[in-house]
């Protein structure tokens, strides 16, 4: 199976082409906020959730589903499906001194010697990639059960055979994620270098069969080979054992955090699973230990910093420059445990995220009512503001915020959530005469004009949901008819 190169046309207009394979330079998106508000847990799951597990074969105890027979292509000898890590007991490693500006939000040991926090690995996932592909060349996919790359920006959903599917791509990492449901089976697809079309093919060709991902239509071996039977955000960690987690402030998640994990080091494998997990990667020395740096390929606004002190892996990560946490990586010693779950801060009131009045922009009925609406950002976001989306039962706010791409002019932004496809537009007041024009494939076309929501904001707003699951396009059109903007990007 042969990857195509990049092409112009959209394949929501033309089956044959694929309109994100080619972007522009990606605005930075920032994070989901939940519920209003934030506090010190929260950020800390923010920027520590992804990857942590115990790296093992294990798969579900699900019984087997009664599908059609497979040709499955077997595995070769490149890939492994127990990589081997050491075991270790717990120990803190910490920062000492504290940084300046931070603070101690948490302190956990995990899995090991009676502790509740019981790591175990609950994924099935298979990586499958073409010769010297890395996470930002070549092409490859995974497959997988049981992780949460996908958040829905960017997306559309569509239909796959009769498999809904929620089709996002991330313009910073240009990965594109699929998340779906198989026979009760919750699926997600990470690829980099495929078409959507070759994707939703795939979709149809994956089903988990014997508590693992098999495939009816192994197109894909043509080219691609089987590299690891884990997901590499998982693998790049070892085996934890314990963490803390340091920040800045709890008010918002933009605040600067990192986090410090020690693990068991992971002896097989680790090769393939920095190349596919980490972007940028550098040798680095932590005082006369060997370690290297990057940037996590999955959220790319994340340093990861990491070294080996015997059988320990110690990993740094955090939204923080590089410069900054090598300098702090410098400091990082084992802490004793009481002494170190001394230094935690108590839980502090989260302060609210919401800083300025919500405005509405747009709201209706689908399966029920929704509404979005639009405030200010807080003060430490500039240049941002928040889009609040929600179904509410009652006049109350909205419970879910996201902040909006960054940047002046005019934006459309995408968004699928609790099954509906979101449409979010803004253009500066002094394009308020333009239009947003949405086009749903198979579905009759719709055109909005923008709300002025508040005279304290530079920019006005658009927004339109649906729940039919098809493909489409949308464009800002200005006061001449000209185009100013449109989504897929090409």
């Amino acid at each position: 199976m042969k990857t195509g190169p990049p092409v112009e046309i959209i394949e929501i207009i033309d089956d044959d082409d694929d309109g994100f394979t080619n972007h522009t330079t990606p605005r930075t998106t920032a994070p989901e906020f939940r519920r209003r508000w934030i506090g010190p847990a929260a950020a800390a799951t923010l920027l520590a959730v992804i990857g942590y597990g115990v790296i093992s074969s294990a798969i579900s105890s699900r019984a087997a589903k009664s599908t059609p027979p497979s040709t499955t292509a077997t595995p070769t000898t490149t890939a492994s499906s127990t990589p081997t890590v050491s075991i270790i007991s717990p120990q803190y490693f910490v920062a000492d001194p504290v940084p300046t500006g931070f603070t101690m939000h948490f302190a956990e040991t995990l899995g090991m010697g009676g502790n509740t926090a019981d790591f175990t690995d609950s994924t099935t996932a298979q990586l499958w990639a073409t010769p010297g592909a890395t996470a930002n060349s070549g092409s490859w996919f995974i497959v997988s059960r049981g992780t949460h790359h996908s958040t829905g920006r960017n997306a559309y959903r569509t239909v796959a055979g009769d498999t809904n599917v929620v089709v996002e791509h991330d313009p910073a990492s240009g990965q594109a994620r699929l998340s779906f449901t198989k026979d009760g089976d919750g699926l997600e697809i990470t690829s980099f270098g495929w078409a959507d079309r070759q994707l939703l093919r795939l979709v149809e060709s994956v089903y988990v069969g014997d508590s693992a991902i098999q495939f009816h239509d192994p197109f894909f071996v043509t080219d691609h080979k089987p590299l690891l039977f884990t997901d590499p955000s998982t693998a790049l960690y070892g085996l934890p054992v314990a963490w803390v987690g340091y920040t800045t402030g709890v008010s918002t998640t933009l605040s600067q955090s990192f986090t410090i994990t020690v693990a068991g080091f992971p002896r097989s494998n680790r090769d393939v699973a920095v190349r596919f997990a980490m972007t940028d990667t550098t040798p680095i020395a932590i005082g006369d230990l060997p370690g290297i740096i990057g940037m996590s390929a999955v959220e790319p606004e994340l340093t990861i910093l990491q070294w080996q002190d015997g059988d320990r892996l110690i990993t740094m990560r955090g939204n923080l420059p590089r410069h900054q946490l090598v300098a702090i990586a410098q400091t990082v010693r084992p802490g004793a445990t009481d002494a170190v779950e001394a230094q935690v801060q108590p839980d502090q009131p989260a302060a609210p995220v919401l800083t300025s009045a919500l405005h509405t922009v747009s709201s209706g009925w689908l399966d029920g009512p929704w509404v979005v609406q639009v405030s200010a950002a807080p003060d430490d976001a500039t240049n941002w503001f928040v889009w609040w989306i929600d179904q509410p039962a009652s006049t109350s706010a909205p419970a879910t915020g996201r902040l909006s791409v960054q940047g002046p002019g005019p934006t459309v932004e995408t968004l699928v959530d609790r099954g509906r496809t979101y449409v979010l537009a803004r253009v500066p007041r002094s394009m308020a005469d333009a239009k947003l024009e949405v086009n749903p494939t198979g579905l009759s076309p719709v055109e909005l004009t923008f709300v002025d929501a508040d005279a304290d904001l530079a920019d006005v707003f658009a927004a339109y949901a649906f729940t039919e699951p098809v493909p489409f396009t949308a464009q800002i059109v200005d006061g001449t008819g000209q185009t100013v903007t449109s989504w897929p990007t090409t």
